[in-house]
């Protein structure tokens, strides 16, 4: 009985937050309305009213007091043309850049299901990845983790993170073709912003000590989320906070409800509830909540990522400056419980983020490559000056039956390949096995064939990679070469070389 109370009360509360929505654009009418009355006073040069005064009780005395001081700035100050409505910052001050288009929060693309009041949406950001995709791996199992009394009363919503519109066409034909039954029914469906959503992200502020290249990407990835969750709060009771390379375990959503109004009963005042520890993953909201939470993120959005946020936001809610570290984690630990066990497994290495590869995967899933083979075009010579590891030999890694493994890179070694018109390179240091064992200041030259003066044409990123584009009128090139400008403390793996030539191919054997 009070487990069925306190889902009728988060019911409730998810329709109040619907109906406050609906409030809030009737007064923005009745506001323009009145805003628009007045403008038409005062370029006909009516007398001042005090009638329409809204906010205050005009009584008689004061009326006749009012008429007394008239043209003076006291009886001014409750004429309804000085009572402009305060304009809370919200969304367009918050993100100014999107009063640059009026159609910045309009979808560019929306395959819609239909379904609404249901009682959970799981909401899914996916992007283009630097190797492969884990989305329709991830809707397998979530199609197939349901029960079947929870196929109807459940929405998942895929949110395509990309401005290139053919790619998120091709993403939904690629849902619709591999869940026709559930894109049909409404289970699924796909969404995706407008360009003029996002900032300049060249402009953002540098924090936390990250590189650019990170800034923009959990800076982008906060800005879907909120994005996905704005969306999502209007169509379900709860919200379930996922990512696009995970599977769930089967039944997964029995386990939530069943948890979910336990939980309610006992600690009715909390924020989410953890269905998986790692990130943002399995994080589950009462609807009603979000839109606190989407106004903190468009506050810090440029600070720091979204799991790191939902950390602050709780110390924010529950953590007086006069505690300690110890109280105010037991007291964020109050409203936000946490399953007895994961429900959801991460299984991407391949991170969102390019060239970071994430190790946050259970041994039961399998093993993880340290090293990624392709058949690259043969070559006059190679040489390096690194001292070179057992068997993982330079010659091994570039014809793909190893990865290159060498001891402590000092400042003016060399890696170089000699052969001619390479367009396209990928040299990708450390594993998962060896994280710190990458390429440090480190450099990609090319010889112009013909001269004996090497160019640089990029550099190894924070994440041991680098890759790039040589344009076909800039070659031919008799080598190409990684040059390290300083003295490493680790030794170094290539876990990963890739080369193309300018007929496309990778062999030309």
């Amino acid at each position: 009985m009070e487990q069925s109370i306190a889902e009728m009360q988060t019911h409730l509360q998810f329709l109040d937050s619907l109906y406050r929505a609906r409030l809030e654009d009737l007064l923005t009418l009745q506001n323009k309305v009145l805003a628009s009355r007045c403008f038409n006073e005062s370029h006909h040069h009516q007398p001042p009213s005090y009638s329409d005064t809204v906010t205050v009780t005009i009584t008689p005395e004061l009326m006749t007091s009012l008429k007394n001081l008239s043209g003076t700035k006291t009886a001014q100050g409750v004429q309804p043309k000085n009572l402009q409505l305060f304009r809370t910052p919200f969304v367009f001050q918050l993100l100014p850049h999107l009063m640059n288009d009026p159609n910045s929060l309009r979808p560019s693309y929306h395959m819609k299901s239909g379904r609404v009041f249901v009682d959970v949406v799981i909401g899914i950001p996916t992007v283009k990845r630097d190797k492969e995709s884990y989305l329709l791996i991830t809707l397998t199992h979530l199609v197939n983790g349901l029960a079947e009394d929870d196929v109807n009363s459940t929405l998942i919503v895929v949110f395509v993170g990309e401005t290139d519109l053919e790619y998120v066409v091709n993403t939904a034909r690629q849902i619709e073709i591999t869940f026709p039954k559930q894109v049909e029914n409404g289970l699924i469906e796909v969404l995706s912003p407008s360009s003029s959503y996002y900032p300049d992200f060249n402009t953002l502020e540098k924090t936390l000590g990250d590189s650019m290249k990170r800034v923009k990407w959990r800076t982008k990835q906060n800005l879907d989320a909120i994005y996905l969750m704005s969306y999502a709060q209007t169509k379900g009771t709860f919200y379930l906070m996922l990512e696009d390379d995970v599977i769930a375990k089967k039944n997964y959503m029995q386990e939530i409800k069943q948890f979910t109004a336990a939980t309610t009963v006992a600690t009715p005042n909390w924020f989410f509830i953890e269905y998986c520890q790692v990130g943002g993953i399995g994080k589950l909201f009462r609807s009603s909540d979000l839109i606190h939470f989407v106004t903190y993120v468009q506050l810090f959005y440029n600070n720091m990522p979204i799991d790191w946020l939902l950390e602050s936001y709780l110390a924010d809610r529950v953590c007086s400056i006069d505690k300690n570290a110890k109280a105010c984690s037991k007291s964020k630990t109050s409203i936000r419980p946490k399953y007895k066990t994961s429900l959801f497994q991460h299984i991407g290495l391949y991170s969102s983020l390019k060239g970071k590869i994430q190790k946050v995967k259970e041994a039961q899933f399998g093993s993880v490559p340290t090293y990624y083979p392709h058949t690259n075009p043969p070559l006059e010579y190679m040489r390096t000056d690194i001292v070179e590891q057992g068997d993982h030999t330079l010659k091994r890694a570039y014809e793909g039956q190893t990865y290159f493994w060498g001891i402590k890179p000092k400042k003016g070694d060399m890696v170089e390949f000699w052969f001619q018109k390479p367009i396209f390179f990928t040299f990708r240091s450390s594993n998962v096995d060896h994280v710190t064992d990458k390429f440090y200041d480190t450099v990609v030259e090319v010889l112009p064939a013909g001269t004996n003066n090497y160019t640089v044409v990029g550099t190894f990123d924070e994440f041991g990679l680098a890759d790039g584009e040589l344009k076909k009128d800039a070659g031919p090139f008799s080598a190409i070469r990684l040059r390290v400008q300083s003295d490493s403390f680790y030794w170094v793996i290539l876990s990963e070389i890739e080369i193309m030539t300018h007929d496309g191919h990778k062999d030309t054997r």
